[in-house]
């Protein structure tokens, strides 16, 4: 697992099929102005070919793979409402959470940049 809030990635499990990089979206402006904070994350498989290497290493080689190695990635929200958005490369859903379930219900399906804006 790889933060902008660690120096280097933590090795968490050798089990773990998955390498989970994330930045927290917290910046004091963003507070400041009313700007919702929040988290991105990306995840991919570990490599598997770098489990002889020390677990430092492996952790770095592991979290600094090309973004075209994505599984799935996203970001989520988090203000007057929680909003998660994911992609498993091959479209975008946006998630709401709702309050009274504690579940997240699909309320942007097939999130899309307009071809051309206003």
């Amino acid at each position: 697992m790889a933060s902008e809030e660690n120096d280097l990635p933590i090795w968490v499990s050798n089990d773990g099929p998955y390498v989970v990089v994330t930045d927290p979206l917290d910046g004091s402006r963003n507070i400041e102005v009313s700007i919702p904070t929040g988290t991105i994350f990306g995840i991919y498989n570990r490599l598997a070919e770098l489990d002889h290497l020390p677990e430092e290493e492996r952790a770095q080689l592991n979290s600094l793979q090309s973004g075209t190695h994505l599984v799935a990635s996203g970001y989520v929200l988090y203000s007057s409402a929680t909003i998660f958005c994911i992609s498993f490369g091959a479209g975008t859903h946006g998630f709401t959470l709702d309050h009274l379930t504690g579940e997240f219900v699909l309320t942007h399906p097939s999130i899309q940049i307009p071809p051309r804006g206003n």
